[in-house]
């Protein structure tokens, strides 16, 4: 019996393969041509489209029938740039990773994969629903799956930061003398599954705020300690749909890895199992189980 990431012969007509070929730099590039072989022999059916720009990438997915499944070849930088045409599109989504930050990769399971192994997993594999983000500015609107970082500029007093507040739902969290809010949908790199206890289809975001000296504060509730990559307190962390900062100096935002435009406000909302994604979340599948896919 054939397993999810055995290639044989993949018939997936309803399917398509996009690649970021600036992704990770430049270099997930190079994989375009082994791709299209590996494609033309086991899946004959699914085309890979290897656009020049976001916006022709967009286009190229918006004239796809709904339900069909995109195979993403990119990070997670790449999966948050598609996310308004696959969410308009109804698209179902398999991800190869290729980007310099692959955090969803991570908690797909798939970070350890070879990209022919991920490809097979990407094109057979059933799909569940996950959450994804929305983060508005007022002035920039935009997706993301994985992660956000801000972080509040310039130097910080001895008695804290009285000029920034952060909300989780109803609630204003004490921030003391932090100067950065993490918020995750997807498992950050220092944590384990074991630590930071972050799902991608259950309803909420994990946040935690580091302190100016690299001392975690307490939010909401205590959380047992981390696999971090050195000696630290417990993790503590919050949970919910909907964070809001709000500052007196210039906010550093970055989503997914990429440097947005700084801004002084932000709100951060949750789209509850929003996209259909192939992975681990899957309760049937485990994709450390794998054949031999080499050829």
């Amino acid at each position: 019996m054939s397993t999810p990431t055995d290639p044989g012969l993949v018939t997936s007509s309803a399917a398509v393969a996009l690649l970021n070929p600036v992704a990770d730099a430049g270099r997930a590039a190079e994989l375009r041509r082994p791709v299209a072989a590996w494609l033309s022999r086991h899946a004959p059916g699914v085309s890979l489209l290897v656009p020049d720009s976001i916006l022709e990438a967009r286009a190229m997915l918006t004239i796809l029938a709904p339900r069909t499944r995109v195979v993403l070849i990119g990070g997670d930088g790449t999966v948050s740039a598609m996310l308004p045409a696959l969410l308009k599109g109804g698209l179902k989504v398999g991800l190869v990773p290729a980007g310099r930050h692959n955090l969803l990769a991570r908690t797909l399971g798939l970070d350890e994969l070879t990209w022919s192994q991920a490809l097979v997993f990407a094109l057979r594999s059933p799909t569940g629903p996950v959450d994804v983000g929305l983060l508005d500015t007022g002035e920039t609107v935009t997706h993301f799956i994985s992660q956000v970082r801000v972080d509040r500029a310039g130097g910080l007093g001895r008695w804290g930061t009285a000029g920034w507040s952060v909300w989780a739902d109803d609630q204003r969290l004490p921030t003391g003398t932090a100067r950065r809010v993490l918020l995750c949908n997807a498992l950050p790199q220092w944590s384990t599954p074991e630590g930071l206890p972050v799902q991608l289809n259950d309803g909420q975001f994990d946040a935690v705020v580091v302190g100016g000296a690299g001392r975690w504060l307490r939010w909401l509730r205590p959380l047992r300690p981390l696999g971090l990559p050195s000696a630290a307190a417990p993790m503590p962390h919050c949970q919910g749909r909907l964070l809001r900062v709000e500052s007196d100096r210039s906010l550093s935002l970055r989503v997914d890895g990429d440097l947005l435009a700084a801004s002084l406000r932000v709100q951060i909302e949750l789209l509850p199992r929003a996209l259909d994604l192939a992975g681990s979340h899957v309760a049937i599948l485990d994709p450390h189980r794998f054949v031999d896919t080499t050829w």
